[in-house]
């Protein structure tokens, strides 16, 4: 038991491959390997592309060292005076915050100043030293000193945050030797006001860590009001998504320069994070919690390719061609846009876009509260839209035509397109597509293929099983349309015929064995092609006889006419035979047929190892006694009144009796198929006056009916029908039935 029950596990089976890919995608999910990743990202890159640009707000402006700035000021970098002008311009202006995206890394020295500085040396060295020299070059050291201008004008202007850039940025652990090291002091009005650490777990999380920062001189990191890294970081194929919140430097957490930009914008609110043991759980700026990532990733929700913010050259901002107005009360960030001081990105949107720009991109998703949340995680939605697709792409694959499947699965792939489009461009979500897609795809072309090898092998199995019992078209219908044969037993309306030869016993014993076998292969070869001609389908051969359905395993409309036509066949085709029979010495044979119709069980009736395509139920059970009745009745062709209900087209018959065949306790009206058409003057005659010794029979008039059925064998001498039921009328008048006699016949014997 424990065997077989094993081997029904291992079974393949719809359902059971369908869960196998299923659970094998959400395995591939979890390990989630690159090729999946860039799928997954250019699938990203397209809702953006899908969805175009967006209008950003007023408040972000880019002042851009493009090409036209360094044709006109000479190649980067310029000399401080010229920034200081550009800071000055902010002030009156009346700009609210000021960052910029590029690094004075290094003290300027200009000729006059290392003259002056000499100077002042070799005045030391001769002795010249009087009060008011001594204060001249004071004076003149003071206006050369261009560094010294510029920190004077980021304290007047009061909101200028400059940028730096963190390298050796990875997801390193604490505690490994950091190299390169800039003292904290420094960059310290970037931190995070506030980390909590959930744990020490927590402080071990691989989160971004930086080696090293590159700064801005002490001078004017002193003067500025904040700072902020400019660091962004590109997916694996190059292209920037998103911008880490938060690197860790020397166990501190330190912010981007757009978020430190909001921070000063927003009047300097708290800045804080929260860690645990799995990650980032919570950025929040003052009142506003910042959705990121576990790694702390903030995924920028990018309002067009470049140029989409408000533009303008430093060159014609210091000329005065843009009017102070454009920068009042603005977020002003200063950056490099031209090509060949390559800070030049790729985005979703465009393959050439301004570093600048992608902060201006961030701080404007914070002022108009619309964020992205994309979720990366394999749980959620994402675990849900995974199993759904591919529990509905299994259970419909087996029930569906080819057309139909393919159809359904351009159908689910586009619906769920189509719904994640929605809730990105509408709602600011994103839901994984790689995984799902791939769960749907993998589930239609698995099952798909399974289905098509278990198609093969039913056309095989059903070519192997009809084509000795059923005509060759049905055959080849079957295997067009298997859907059409339902294997397996089932309650279906059909036509069955039984069809024996008289006297076979007797035959057998005084005819050569050899001979006996001949006759009823000739015999039985034109009788089954008789049945296939007209549709219907060799059940079994018992000894002489033969059993046909008529209406199984495919649909048969009229199976009651095709049963009685077939009838009418095999008793021309036997007289046929008989004289082909007689010129060879045999002898001639007679058939008795016998039909019925109704509700049948139909189907694989056999065992597991040997297949029997049958029916059973007692319509089938009446079709054999009606055949049997023909002895008693002297008749050919014998159908039941359920049979006779059914057909369609102008049959010759007569009813013969209503009889209870042995076993039942209601009678069934019987008749007899006489032939096709309308029935000529002789055949009129005998029907009508049958019909009325049959209706004084029934109503116990047994002198009128016995003289009616004489009358008929006056006429027709070996009418079965009429001698019998003369013969009983005689039994009756000698001999009444009992007052109950409902002039049914009751069959004693099979």
């Amino acid at each position: 038991m424990a065997r077989l029950n094993l081997k029904g596990l291992l079974r393949p089976t719809y359902l059971k491959l369908t869960l196998l890919i299923i659970l094998a995608m959400i395995l591939v999910n979890a390990w989630n390997p690159l090729v999946g990743q860039l799928v997954e990202l250019k699938f990203y890159d397209m809702m953006f592309k899908l969805r175009g640009p967006r209008p950003p707000g007023p408040e972000v402006v880019i002042v851009a060292i493009d090409e036209p700035s360094l044709k006109a000021l000479g190649r980067w970098p310029w000399s401080r005076r010229t920034i200081t002008r550009l800071v000055n311009f902010f002030t009156e202006a009346g700009a609210t915050t000021v960052g910029f995206d590029v690094i004075f890394a290094e003290q300027e020295e200009t000729g006059g100043a290392r003259m002056l500085e000499k100077l002042g040396g070799e005045i030391s060295r001769q002795g010249w030293r009087t009060p008011g020299l001594q204060k001249w070059l004071h004076g003149e050291q003071k206006l050369t000193d261009v560094d010294g201008e510029l920190a004077q004008a980021l304290e007047r202007q009061g909101s200028v945050l400059l940028g730096y850039y963190f390298f050796g940025v990875d997801a390193k652990l604490p505690g490994e030797r950091q190299d390169l090291e800039v003292s904290p002091e420094l960059i310290k009005t970037s931190a995070y006001n506030t980390v909590r650490w959930s744990s020490a777990a927590a402080r071990r999380f691989p989160l971004l860590n930086a080696r090293g920062v590159e700064m801005n001189i002490l001078r004017l990191v002193q003067a500025a009001s904040d700072s902020g890294f400019f660091n962004v970081i590109p997916d694996q194929d190059g292209t920037i998504r998103w911008l880490p919140l938060a690197i860790r430097y020397q166990d501190d957490l330190y912010a981007p320069l757009s978020l430190a930009l909001l921070r000063d914008y927003w009047g300097r609110v708290q800045l804080a994070a929260a860690v645990s043991p799995e990650g980032v759980t919570e950025v929040k700026l003052g009142p506003k919690k910042i959705p990121v990532d576990r790694y702390g990733r903030f995924w920028i929700n990018f309002r067009g390719p470049g140029r989409t913010f408000p533009h303008y050259s430093v060159v014609d901002v210091l000329e005065g061609r843009i009017p102070a107005s454009a920068f009042q009360n603005r977020i002003v960030l200063v950056g490099a846009t031209a090509v060949g001081i390559y800070d030049i990105r790729v985005t979703p949107f465009s393959s050439i876009f301004p570093g600048v720009e992608v902060h201006a991109n961030v701080i404007d998703n914070f002022l108009r509260n619309d964020f992205l949340n994309v979720s990366t995680s394999l749980w959620g939605w994402n675990l849900a839209a995974l199993v759904i697709m591919g529990l509905i792409m299994g259970w419909s694959i087996p029930r569906l035509h080819a057309w139909a499947s393919f159809i359904l699965f351009l159908e689910l792939a586009i619906a769920y397109v189509a719904i994640v489009y929605y809730l990105f461009s509408r709602w600011d979500h994103y839901y994984q597509m790689v995984y799902p897609l791939q769960t749907l795809l993998s589930v239609y072309v698995g099952v798909g293929l399974m289905r098509l090898l278990n198609v093969e092998r039913e056309r095989k199995r059903i070519k192997s099983t009809f084509q000795s019992f059923v005509a060759p078209e049905v055959v080849n219908e079957m295997l067009r349309h298997p859907e059409k044969l339902r294997l397996g037993g089932e309650k279906r309306d059909l036509t069955v015929i039984f069809s024996d030869i008289r006297g076979f016993t007797t035959l057998a014993e005084t005819m050569d064995p050899e001979d006996l076998v001949n006759l009823l292969h000739t015999y039985l070869t034109p009788m089954t092609d008789i049945v296939f001609r007209h549709g219907g389908t060799v059940d079994k051969y018992i000894g002489d006889a033969v059993m046909a359905i008529y209406g199984a395993p495919l649909d048969l409309p009229q199976h009651a006419d095709h049963a009685c036509l077939t009838s009418l066949d095999m008793v021309a085709s036997l007289r046929e035979l008989c004289q082909e029979w007689t010129a060879r010495g045999w002898p001639s044979i007679q058939i008795g047929i016998g039909i019925n119709s109704g509700p049948m069980t139909v189907g694989n009736l056999g065992s597991e190892r040997l297949f029997d395509y049958t029916v059973i139920g007692d319509h089938v059970n009446l079709a054999a006694r009606l055949e049997g009745l023909n002895k008693y009745y002297g008749t050919t062709i014998l159908i039941s009144e359920y049979t006779a209900r059914l057909l369609q087209n102008p049959f010759i018959m007569r009813e013969v009796d209503k009889v209870r065949v042995k076993g039942k306790q209601t009678g069934v009206v019987v008749y007899e198929v006489m032939g096709l058409g309308e029935p000529d003057d002789e055949q009129a005659w005998l029907l009508q006056t049958f019909a009325a010794g049959l209706k004084a029979f029934r109503d116990q008039q047994f002198v009128e009916a016995a003289r009616l059925f004489g009358a008929c064998l006056e006429i027709f001498p070996t009418d079965g029908p009429s001698r019998l039921l003369r013969e009983r009328c005689q039994e009756f008048l000698s001999c009444p039935p009992p007052p109950d006699w409902d002039g049914c016949t009751a069959m004693t014997k099979k």
